[in-house]
């Protein structure tokens, strides 16, 4: 009789863990996808900190897991609540069309119940278009059609390609570009020119795998030069931000 109590409760327990587990999971979405630098943002609209390390991406039929198969570039993957985690997974990600879900830490990337969140860019269907449209998070033959970076700018209960669009066009400091770079390319030095009155403006510089050169605070009075002439040539992002706003351009080191 005691051994039937233990084990009943121990059911219990696993249970409810289970169900607090997916319960949990239902406040995590992507929020940021970059193909070409193969880099992915997640964000916790929820109440609680939850690690997320275990949790799983899914792109065109393969998977990643997030702390032992992708680099964390900002943030944390014990995910606090309104915080962001960008991670960089190179060679990952499709730039042409693909499809990207994120999955609880276990069971079968087929079942509905499994997924949590879902975008796809360039055609449908991609991937796991049919799990995300089971479960009723995507519309069926719907894709993001507008250039990348791609943002999504809902909340925690919005779902499809609606709530997706370009990044550089969501949450600019003003209606015109808030900053101008230039030469672009360049092959010694970057120039960056403000179009704003604001102070403490913060930039960072990240290479197409989504590491982070250079994160400094901007003193809008000058015209800020960056010596960029011992770097690798190829795609890099720069990214100003002033409080929750920001603004993203690209230049090429040759």
């Amino acid at each position: 009789m005691k051994t039937n109590y233990i084990l009943k409760t121990l059911l219990t327990l696993v249970f409810a863990t289970l169900i607090n587990h997916k319960s949990n999971a239902q406040q995590f979405k992507l929020l940021v996808v970059d193909p070409a630098a193969d880099t992915v943002t997640i964000k916790n609209f929820g109440s609680t900190t939850v690690d997320i390390g275990a949790y799983r991406l899914c792109s065109l039929i393969s998977y990643r897991t997030l702390s032992s198969q992708t680099t964390v570039i900002s943030g944390s993957l014990n995910l606090a609540p309104d915080a962001e985690v960008t991670v960089s997974i190179p060679g990952y990600l499709n730039d042409t069309a693909a499809d990207l879900g994120l999955y609880l830490p276990t069971g079968n990337f087929a079942t509905p119940a499994n997924m949590i969140d879902f975008t796809q860019w360039g055609s449908s269907p991609n991937g796991r278009e049919n799990v995300a449209v089971a479960k009723g998070i995507w519309t069926a033959g719907t894709f993001i059609n507008v250039s990348p970076p791609y943002e999504f700018n809902g909340g925690e209960t919005d779902f499809g390609v609606n709530f997706w669009q370009t990044l550089l066009n969501v949450n600019d400091l003003n209606a015109t570009s808030s900053f101008n770079i230039y030469p672009n390319p360049s092959s010694s030095l970057l120039h960056i020119e403000l179009n704003s009155n604001q102070t403490d403006l913060t930039y960072q510089i990240f290479d197409i795998l989504g590491k982070q050169i250079i994160t400094e605070t901007l003193n809008t009075s000058s015209l800020t030069q960056i010596d960029i002439s011992n770097w690798n040539s190829g795609l890099y992002l720069i990214k100003i931000s002033i409080g929750d706003q920001t603004e993203t351009k690209r230049f090429i080191k040759q």
